[in-house]
C-alpha cells in the first residue's frame, strides 16, 4: 500500500509542469554544441587547476582565471540561464514536497 502511494508521488512529480519544463530545457541544453563545449572546457580547466594546485604549482591561479572567464561566458547564455531557473524551480518543488513528507511523518510518529 505505501509503495503505491510513493509511486503515486513520483508519478505526480514526473507529470508536473515543473518537471516537464526542466526536462524540455535540459534536452535543449544537451543539444546545444556551443554550451556543451564551454562546459567541457570548464571541466578540463578545473581538472588542470586541481592538479597544478595539488603539486603546488602557482600556475593554477592563471587556470582559475581562465575558468572564471568560461563560467562567466556560460552564465551569459540565455539558454543556460533558463536551464538554471527551471532547475531551481524544480528543486524548490522537490524540497517543499520533501519537507511536507518529513513533517507528515514526524506528526505520525
Amino acid at each position: 500500500m505505501i509503495e503505491n502511494k510513493i509511486e503515486d508521488l513520483f508519478n505526480t512529480i514526473n507529470n508536473s509542469s515543473e518537471y516537464q519544463d526542466y526536462i524540455e530545457i535540459k534536452n535543449k541544453l544537451e543539444a546545444n554544441e556551443e554550451i556543451n563545449e564551454i562546459i567541457s572546457d570548464i571541466k578540463k580547466l578545473q581538472k588542470e587547476a586541481t592538479y597544478l594546485e595539488y603539486h603546488e604549482d602557482k600556475r593554477y591561479l592563471e587556470v582559475d582565471e581562465q575558468t572564471k572567464k568560461k563560467v562567466d561566458l556560460l552564465n551569459s547564455k540565455p539558454l543556460y540561464q533558463e536551464y538554471l531557473a527551471k532547475m531551481k524551480k524544480l528543486n524548490d518543488v522537490l524540497a517543499t514536497s520533501s519537507k511536507m513528507l518529513e513533517n507528515y511523518l514526524n506528526d505520525k510518529i
